[in-house]
């Protein structure tokens, strides 16, 4: 098989470490030494054109190639299966919502989180119980760690030069999470966003690394369940307080008090979005953002009505919602991840596609694209 990188030798596989890291490929943790042989499994697997562009990577415009894709999955430990999942990652990052340029060099602290939805989350054995977010999962671990390495190796988005953000969070080694279908009451994530329910999805958006949210749901009745995970939204210090995208994880306890109580999907966000909200005599206070910005808090609502309340989600379609974790306890924990706001990193989502799968229709591809569009308006 013909490669295009260039090769280097080692003597040993210490030496083939230390190599990447003189040459600038890693992140700071090790990465697998990425040999002809593993390179050449995933594209045969793949069965694809090496030399096929997949896009390019900003701020630093690198190609990103079928074969250079499969080079950084190498590197990041991932399997051959696990790779299309990767390419479809990268696919939507590139789309222009998600504004992967800003996502790779803003001040804030948002990264590139992926949620897998739909049947290759239980065959590529993904983590969807406790510490979902976590640890102990290869498929999730690798998985986000390779979709790091392309931005990094091949969109150059080294911290300092061109990345500015001010902390950055642990995300940005690896941040990829399933959603657990068998203990999700409601309609999978990818069949919300016009999918269908034997596709496999890759959902992307720019988001700050989890916060986690007692929600009370072993013990509290839906309504006040509710309350706290609007009270938790409504952070006068976040982003989202002049819109913009979130992803909120529940738990299965929590997931389950709610529907128990009869509310569907739909419900939950709608409740939500009215709930978390603050009043405009704290939003005030809040001058981070021009009042001149399309998306200001003051589009809004009344600026001069110190009582009007000011909402942190703007449309049910900014509120990304997933069950997954374990059971917990009595509390019901969830997760919050707020967006990075007006900005960018938009939700994207694309089917994954495997070598033994038919390709999307390219029409049914662009109207699902419309369709997340407009539900950013």
């Amino acid at each position: 098989m013909e490669l295009g990188s260039r090769a280097f030798e080692a003597k040993d596989i210490e030496e083939a470490v230390e190599l990447c890291y003189r040459q600038g490929w890693t992140d700071g943790l090790p990465v697998v030494p990425p040999t002809r042989g593993a390179i050449e499994r995933i594209l045969a697997y793949l069965g694809r054109d090496p030399r096929e562009v997949i896009g390019i990577i900003p701020p630093r415009n690198g190609v990103a190639t079928v074969e250079k894709i499969a080079i950084n999955c190498v590197m990041a430990g991932c399997q051959p299966e696990y790779v299309p999942v990767v390419m479809a990652a990268v696919e939507a990052m590139l789309e222009e919502p998600f504004n992967l340029n800003g996502v790779q060099t803003t001040t804030h602290c948002c990264a590139p989180l992926l949620i897998v939805s739909g049947p290759a989350v239980k065959t590529l054995g993904f983590n969807t119980r406790e510490g979902a977010f976590g640890h102990g999962s290869r498929a999730n671990a690798t998985i986000g760690r390779a979709v790091r390495l392309v931005l990094w190796n091949l969109g150059g988005g080294f911290p300092g030069e061109p990345c500015k953000t001010t902390h950055g969070h642990p995300g940005y080694y690896s941040f990829c999470i399933a959603e657990d279908q068998d203990s999700n009451p409601w309609e999978p994530l990818h069949v919300e966003r016009g999918f269908k329910p034997g596709d496999t999805v890759v959902t992307v958006t720019a988001t700050e690394a989890p916060h986690s949210i007692t929600s009370g749901a072993g013990y509290s009745p839906a309504e006040d369940v509710l309350f706290v995970l609007a009270d938790a939204i409504a952070v006068l210090a976040s982003a989202n307080s002049n819109g913009g995208d979130m992803v909120l994880a529940l738990g299965p306890m929590a997931a389950k008090n709610l529907a128990d109580a009869g509310l569907a999907k739909a419900d939950v966000k709608r409740e939500i979005m009215r709930q978390a909200t603050r009043p405009v005599r704290d939003m005030k206070r809040r001058r981070s953002l021009a009042a001149t910005h399309p998306m200001h808090w003051s589009k809004v609502v009344d600026p001069s009505d110190d009582e009007a309340r000011a909402p942190f989600v703007r449309s049910p379609e900014n509120l990304i919602m997933l069950t997954t974790g374990g059971w917990g306890s009595g509390g019901g924990f969830c997760s919050l991840c707020p967006g990075w706001g007006p900005p960018g990193g938009y939700t994207v989502s694309r089917r994954v596609q495997f070598p033994d799968e038919p390709p999307m229709n390219a029409d049914r591809r662009r109207n699902l694209s419309t369709q997340r569009r407009r539900g950013r308006k």
